[in-house]
């Protein structure tokens, strides 16, 4: 069965901003718009929803997933941050990229000791993470190996029809995935699209 779907602007998404928290507080799982691709999440601190997570995109469950927040605050809680992360992360945040940073305490979302985090530069993604006040797992709406979606129409019908709820908020800003980067490592794992500005990293 589909998922049911609402269909936001950027002006007008505090209903679906409010579904889905409540359906996130009950170990659902969500597909919804960010600034680079459609991803779908629950709640990172909930073990089943990182299940259902898993099982969604027929991932490795021993992989980790990254988390999305909306302040540093939550950064600080979760991850080992110094100045020199910090000054990288108010820079660049929010914005297209994942950056990857040594785990303070557990999360269900990554049994490594590193944890990717996202910042979107998304009304809707902020006001959900505001909303929904824990971290919120995302990673891209598609089957492992598949290319990831920028558009709602590409998302998989099989993913939409195992999630709970289905957002759809048009192309994406940045029509492709985001830049990753190690900052434990000091290293980039992955190049964003065209649009995304590269990371410069600042003496230590």
């Amino acid at each position: 069965m589909m998922a049911t779907t609402l269909k936001i602007t950027d002006e007008d998404f505090q209903d679906a901003v409010d579904i889905a928290s409540v359906l996130m507080k009950s170990e659902g799982v969500v597909a919804y718009p960010t600034d680079t691709v459609y991803g779908i999440g629950g709640d990172a601190t909930s073990e089943e929803a990182v299940r259902k997570v898993h099982a969604i995109k027929e991932s490795d469950p021993e992989k980790p997933i990254s988390i999305m927040v909306a302040d540093f605050g939550v950064v600080e809680y979760y991850c080992d941050t110094g100045l020199w992360e910090d000054m990288i992360l108010s820079r660049y945040l929010p914005g297209p990229y994942t950056f990857i940073l040594k785990k303070k305490r557990p999360l269900p979302a990554s049994k490594s000791e590193k944890i990717g985090v996202r910042m979107p530069y998304s009304r809707f993604c902020q006001g959900l993470c505001k909303r929904f006040g824990r971290p919120i797992l995302t990673t891209s709406a598609n089957p492992t190996g598949k290319e990831p979606p920028v558009r709602f129409e590409q998302v998989d019908t099989d993913i939409l029809e195992q999630t709970d709820l289905a957002i759809d908020g048009g192309p994406t800003r940045y029509l492709s995935h985001s830049m990753v980067i190690d900052l434990v490592e000091r290293k980039l794992i992955r190049k964003g699209g065209e649009k995304i500005d590269l990371v410069e990293f600042p003496e230590r």
